[in-house]
């Protein structure tokens, strides 16, 4: 049997999980322990107790994360929190979760498939988060609208934002998942023209037509479903486990 001390120590290797700096709520690494072993996998980007449920229900004894279940922060141990905590326990859950860890790993990160599924070019690490730099830029062959049409086969997401010329070529264009709009100014400093992200914001979207940028939103969600899946295929492949994707979409 696979012992959750040894897939553990993998994902902790592999991931940087003590050398990366993150949001104290993130709680990177293992975040809840089972009786010590391993026979089912599953994956998820939040850790909802939809989720936990969904994973229960599947016959999952380990859930991978990208956001954990504390990331709503400290709190009492009491009502919705506290069914939470026991559905973990009462079911043999383990939970392991990793933010900025997957978002920047160079192979199995939400921005290294992001990057891949585009079919971009030449990559190299771009966008700092935070001082973290955890983005990809790289060239892409087509024009804007090829890459927006393109963004959204490899999401299943409905691609929104701002593009001032569908026929453009889209050149070199940095990527950055999640809730990175905000580095759009980081983007216009480095003299990029099309930045690609997760979350739309508002006033993200007045900037990049004021900078003249190419900014296109595919959901939060849906750009930080690459990584997680890594991670499923990483663990198949090292110990022959069975793994199953949760899908559970915020809409955003």
């Amino acid at each position: 049997m696979t012992t959750l001390a040894d897939i553990t120590a993998l994902l902790d290797r592999e991931l940087r999980i003590a050398d990366i700096k993150d949001a104290p709520v993130a709680l990177n690494g293992l975040q809840v322990e089972n009786n010590g072993y391993v026979t089912k996998v599953a994956l998820a980007v939040d850790g909802s107790q939809k989720t936990l449920d969904d994973a229960v229900a599947a016959g999952a004894d380990l859930l991978l994360l990208h956001h954990g279940i504390f990331w709503s922060g400290l709190r009492p141990i009491t009502g919705w929190w506290r069914r939470k905590i026991r559905t973990c326990l009462e079911h043999n859950l383990a939970v392991y979760a990793a933010h900025l860890p997957l978002d920047l790993h160079p192979t199995l990160g939400n921005n290294a498939g992001l990057s891949a599924g585009l079919g971009l070019t030449d990559t190299a690490p771009e966008v700092d988060y935070h001082g973290v730099s955890i983005g990809v830029a790289g060239n892409y062959p087509g024009t804007v609208g090829e890459l927006r049409r393109r963004l959204a086969e490899i999401t299943g997401s409905d691609v929104t934002g701002v593009v001032r010329d569908p026929a453009a070529p889209a050149g070199r264009v940095a990527v950055c998942s999640g809730g990175a709009g905000e580095e759009i100014y980081q983007m216009h400093a480095k003299g990029y023209r099309c930045y690609i992200t997760g979350e739309e914001n508002h006033w993200v979207r007045n900037a990049a037509q004021d900078m003249g940028i190419d900014i296109l939103f595919a959901g939060h969600y849906a750009t930080e479903t690459f990584g997680v899946k890594s991670l499923g295929r990483l663990l198949a492949d090292t110990f022959g486990l069975p793994t199953l994707f949760i899908d559970n979409p915020t809409g955003m």
